[in-house]
């Protein structure tokens, strides 16, 4: 696969998982008085609404970076994203190359988007 094509795939990535990562972002202010709650995943895959149940200080951690995502076990794309921890019933992703790029820029809580 020829460079191009491959920033091209991480880029469409990127912007998917940031969809979902507001998605995410909204469900936990709607659960802010309690301590745990399901998130969607942040895998690539459009039509992925499957649950990812997390405590809300873990999605913290995980955001703290604009680069890692929330994903189930198999919805890994290793052309776009590299598995850094493995959790039971999900992992935390890094996007790597373009899909990093794409990924910090689309981080909603960064002030300057």
């Amino acid at each position: 696969m020829a460079d191009d094509e491959r920033d091209l795939r991480r880029e469409r990535a990127a912007r998917n998982e940031a969809l979902f990562r507001e998605v995410n972002e909204r469900i936990e202010e709607l659960s802010n008085s309690y301590s745990f709650t399901t998130f969607v995943c942040e895998c690539r895959n459009e039509d992925c609404v499957d649950p990812v149940s997390i405590s809300i200080v873990e999605y913290e951690r995980v955001r703290g970076n604009p680069s890692h995502f929330l994903v189930l076990p198999g919805h890994v794309t290793p052309e776009v994203e590299n598995v850094i921890e493995n959790h039971d019933g999900y992992a935390v992703v890094e996007k790597i190359g373009a899909a990093r790029e794409v990924a910090e820029e689309l981080d909603p809580r960064d002030d300057d988007t």
